[in-house]
């Protein structure tokens, strides 16, 4: 079957990896001009099914209230005038409920753990090196208040059976001595040993290459415009080169659309509504 993968971030690249192990033949389009240069460009780093809370849940509604005003709040929410931001956010205050904070708890749980599977048996297979790191990862918190919230997302993980440990002041120290000058304001931490990091855009581009040797086409410098129907399925992608402006239209069986925020809008034409809105992100160099 001809599969045509829109967007080479991480899920992308990783998603023509599999394609091409069933004896697909992939095709991959983005509009960079390499692999993982957007989202997956410099995200959190971490693999951590440790810490996996959803925003979503009974006190985030008034935390929103009070961070509207400011530019360094953890989830940066403005008002517009667009209907699908509203869609977004009522549906995210349906999920605030008790309820729905712990069934998305359990999904969220069991999809981290097959991802974090997934990515080791990747990695053992590919070989690629990738700055990773299997060494925990620690928070530390300067407040008791904030150490209790921590404590309770750690019990939170533990009843989903995922070792988040709670840690003294010297317990996060014997962790992480590079923090000894900053020792006396630590109210403690948590730790999972399990978790882990690495760097996703080198892991990205690296996997995208053993695709590529193995006959995956990468089109790398073309904007996506739009998808067509052919009867009841979708038929075509209508590309165009940055360089030289010339369109072109692809034909495939099937179609994956990996394209983050931009999903939504690209499927909306087509009557799929995904609730997907991009999010504030923070990065430290």
């Amino acid at each position: 079957m001809k599969v045509i993968v829109l967007g080479a971030g991480i899920i992308g690249v990783s998603t023509a990896w599999y394609l091409l192990e069933q004896g697909h033949e992939v095709t991959v389009v983005d509009r960079q001009p390499d692999a993982a240069l957007e989202t997956s460009f410099a995200n959190g780093a971490q693999i951590s099914v440790s810490f996996c809370e959803p925003w979503a849940n009974a006190e985030a509604p008034l935390k929103v209230l009070k961070w509207l005003a400011r530019d360094d709040s953890p989830l940066l929410f403005r008002p517009k005038l667009d209907p699908w931001q509203w869609r977004w956010g009522l549906s995210f205050l349906t999920q605030c409920t008790d309820g729905a904070f712990e069934r998305n708890v359990q999904q969220l749980v069991a999809l981290g753990r097959y991802s974090h599977e997934s990515l080791k048996a990747l990695v053992a297979q590919t070989g690629i090196e990738y700055h990773r790191l299997e060494r925990g990862i620690l928070h530390f918190f300067s407040s008791q208040k904030d150490l209790e919230g921590g404590a309770a997302g750690a019990e939170l993980m533990r009843r989903h059976g995922v070792d988040r440990r709670v840690l003294s002041r010297d317990e996060v120290l014997r962790v992480e001595p590079a923090l000894a000058s900053y020792g006396p304001r630590i109210a403690g931490g948590t730790y999972t040993p399990s978790d882990e990091s690495g760097d996703a855009r080198v892991f990205t581009q690296e996997l995208a290459k053993r695709c590529a040797a193995r006959g995956a086409v990468f089109l790398y410098g073309h904007a996506i415009d739009g998808l067509d129907r052919e009867g009841d399925r979708l038929g075509t992608v209508r590309i165009h080169d940055l360089a030289s402006q010339q369109p072109r239209t692809l034909k495939a069986d099937a179609f994956v659309a990996a394209l983050g925020s931009y999903t939504a809008p690209l499927l909306r034409p087509l009557g799929v509504h995904l609730n997907i809105y991009p999010a504030k992100a923070t990065r430290r160099r």
